[in-house]
C-alpha cells in the first residue's frame, strides 16, 4: 500500500495543490496528515476545505495551530502581532470548517498491512506537547515516543525531514506549506508498506510567488515576520 504523508500545511493551499498532484500521478492509495493544516499562510478556509472534500485522507489531526482555534491562545511566547494574526485567520473560517478541525484528535492509532502506526503532531505529554527537540536524533526519538506501542511512529511539527528506523520507525515528512530557506519547495513523502517498509522523501518545487501575492493582498497582521521566518525572505 502506497501512503502519502504530509504535515505542517500551515495554509498554503498553493502547495498543498501541487503536493497532492504529485501523490496522484505517483497512485498513492490514502494519506495521512499529522497536523497544522492551519497557521502562517494566507489560505485558511480554501485549505481546509480542500483537506474536507479528500476522499482517500484517512487520517488528520491537530497540531498546535488547530489548539490555537479549539483550545487556547494562552502561549507566553506569543507576540500580540501572533495573536492578532491568528483572530484574523479564524475570522475566515466558515462553521463547517471549524467543526471539523474541531473533531480531530490529538493522536490516532491505527493499523495498516499488519504494522502499528502512531499519528500525532508531535510527542504528547499529559499537559501537552513535550519539550521539543529540533532535527531529532534516535536517542532524542526513543526519549520522546517511549511509551508508543506501534511500528510507525508519523510526526510533524519540526519543519525538517526525519526518517529514522530502529526498532521502530519514526517519519516527519517537513512543512509542506512553509519552505524556509528553500522558498519554493513543499515537502512531503512516500510511505509503502508490503512484507517490509519503505520511505521516500518528497522535494516538490510549487509556485511560492503565488503564495506570497496572496499573503500581500491579504496584508494580514506578523506578514513580515512570517515571510522571514517561514518563507525564507
Amino acid at each position: 500500500m502506497k501512503i502519502g504523508l504530509i504535515t505542517d500545511i500551515h495554509n498554503n493551499l498553493v502547495a498543498l495543490n501541487r503536493v497532492l498532484d504529485e501523490f496522484e500521478k505517483m497512485e498513492c492509495e490514502a494519506i495521512i496528515c499529522s497536523g497544522d493544516i492551519i497557521g502562517i499562510g494566507p489560505f485558511p478556509e480554501e485549505t481546509v476545505q480542500r483537506m474536507i472534500g479528500l476522499k482517500n485522507l484517512i487520517v488528520a489531526v491537530q497540531g498546535n495551530h488547530e489548539h490555537y482555534l479549539t483550545k487556547s491562545m494562552k502561549d507566553s511566547s506569543m507576540s500580540d502581532e501572533e495573536r492578532k494574526y491568528h483572530l484574523w485567520e479564524h475570522s475566515k473560517l466558515s462553521s463547517q470548517s471549524r467543526n471539523y478541525l474541531s473533531s480531530l484528535k490529538d493522536y490516532v492509532y491505527l493499523e495498516i498491512k499488519g504494522y502499528k502506526i502512531y499519528v500525532s503532531h508531535y510527542a504528547l505529554s499529559d499537559i501537552g506537547y513535550k519539550d521539543f527537540k529540533y532535527n531529532p536524533n534516535i536517542n532524542d526519538l526513543e526519549d520522546l515516543y517511549e511509551n508508543i506501542d506501534s511500528d510507525i511512529i508519523i510526526f510533524g511539527h519540526d519543519h525538517n525531514q526525519v526518517f529514522v528506523k530502529s526498532n521502530k520507525v519514526y517519519i516527519n515528512p517537513g512543512s509542506l506549506g512553509c519552505p524556509g530557506k528553500n522558498k519554493n519547495i513543499a515537502r512531503a513523502g512516500i510511505l509503502e508498506l508490503s512484507n517490509e517498509i519503505t520511505y521516500q522523501n518528497l522535494l516538490i518545487e510549487y509556485n511560492v510567488i503565488e503564495a506570497l501575492d496572496k499573503i500581500e493582498e491579504c496584508n494580514y497582521p506578523a506578514k513580515e515576520e512570517i515571510k522571514k521566518f517561514f518563507f525564507g525572505l
